[in-house]
């Protein structure tokens, strides 16, 4: 069933994809470290109980005597505790830190939307090529039968010592030639399927039964597409993202050169007795302040501002080479998109002039006024040229899914 096997595809492409679970993977550990960025934002709370026996001695006791004495005490304490820390974000310093971390997130994110659209674009690829193969092979197969219609007019011809031995052989020749050429257009559609076999996990047995034909070129981008379009493009998304994410960590360097503040404090229970460890008359609690700056470091901090300024420039830098590429292959597709064109509707044309002379050349040898090697020579070009609008037919589509990547989706006017 068709729809089955392109709903098991599609569950197979966004789930099971080796390089799709890796970029899945990087997406959840980046959402993770925003999330532990953000979490500094908060108090943190610890809590404990505890437990202490002590013994000490004491030198001296009694006071009143000549010879005093050494004494040994023993202390028990116990206690529940629940302890504070907390940095105040007074500049921003955390909080520029999460944001590059939900930057970075947002880059990978996109990273791995475009390894999805790049995944599906070049299995569309991959279902053109085989439905193209299947259609090459009912080519040759027909070629095949064409020839040996020929080889037998031909011979007939001999037979009737109108025709030389050297005519039969050529026509024999181009039987085996059109065998020869239909073995290996079936092993390349085997080759096709194997190759989607692997992408759907399957053993690539080649077997799997792909039916239908090349679809009719969709019609062309329209006209007026606003000139941002390249935005949508996953890579570009995720190289802004990037680049906004070194942005933040240099103002995070920044703001590490100014004092910190911090509220440290804890509260609980303290006795001498493990029963009244609950008591709440045995409450203590402690709350203190504290306020410090970094004076010398031997030039950390400095490195740490300079290293992320390095970084944010190959950052920009990275951002304008994905612009650049993304331009290419927008010209490189549209360029492609008027040659493909022109050379399919010449070869469309020349499919019509070699196949009415095709059937001239038959008509002209039966009625005995052609010859064998016209025959041959116009089935043979006709046959050709049938073969290479059939790939330019492939080729066109191949490029129009190129182009559609290219402009980061499907293309609408606004």
């Amino acid at each position: 069933d068709a729809g089955a096997f392109r709903e098991q595809l599609s569950i197979y492409l966004n789930t099971s994809a080796l390089d799709i679970k890796k970029a899945a993977n990087n997406v959840q550990r980046a959402a993770s470290n925003a999330r532990i960025s953000g979490s500094n934002k908060f108090p943190k709370f610890s809590g404990g109980v505890g437990g202490q026996r002590n013994q000490q001695a004491f030198l001296g006791l009694p006071f009143d005597t000549d010879d005093p004495q050494l004494s040994k005490s023993l202390f028990n304490a116990y206690g529940l505790s629940l302890d504070m820390q907390w940095e105040i974000d007074l500049w921003g310093r955390i909080k520029a830190g999460q944001e590059a971390d939900i930057a970075q997130f947002e880059a990978t994110y996109e990273t791995l939307q475009g390894i999805q659209n790049s995944l599906a674009a070049q299995t569309a690829k991959i279902w053109f090529a085989i439905l193209g193969s299947r259609q090459q092979v009912a080519l040759a197969e027909s070629s095949l039968e064409s020839f040996k219609g020929s080889q037998k007019i031909i011979q007939q011809a001999y037979d009737s010592s109108n025709a030389k031995a050297s005519q039969v052989y050529l026509a024999i020749s181009d039987v085996k030639v059109a065998e020869a050429l239909l073995i290996d257009r079936r092993a390349q559609t085997r080759a096709a399927i194997r190759q989607l076999e692997i992408m759907m996990g399957r053993y690539p047995s080649g077997k799997l039964h792909a039916q239908g034909s090349l679809p009719s070129m969709p019609p062309p981008p329209p006209p007026g597409l606003p000139s941002d379009l390249l935005f949508r493009r996953t890579d570009i998304k995720a190289a802004e993202r990037r680049l906004a994410a070194s942005d933040r960590r240099i103002k995070e360097a920044r703001l590490a050169l100014l004092p910190q503040i911090s509220l440290t404090g804890n509260t609980g229970t303290a006795t001498e007795s493990l029963r009244y460890i609950a008591d709440s008359t045995a409450a203590v609690w402690s709350l203190a302040g504290q306020t410090g700056a970094q004076l010398f470091r031997g030039g950390e901090i400095l490195a740490n501002l300079k290293i992320r300024k390095i970084n944010q420039s190959d950052s920009l830098l990275d951002y304008k080479n994905t612009y650049l590429e993304a331009l290419k292959d927008v010209e490189t597709c549209l360029d492609n998109e008027v040659v493909l064109k022109k050379r399919w509707q010449a070869l469309t044309a020349a499919k019509t002039s070699s196949t009415d002379s095709y059937n001239r050349a038959l008509m002209e040898y039966k009625i005995g006024i052609g010859t064998s090697t016209n025959l041959l020579l116009s089935q043979r070009q006709m046959l050709s040229v049938s073969s290479q609008v059939l790939e330019l037919e492939r080729m066109r589509l191949e490029n129009r899914i190129n182009l559609h990547l290219s402009l980061g989706g499907t293309a609408k006017k606004q």
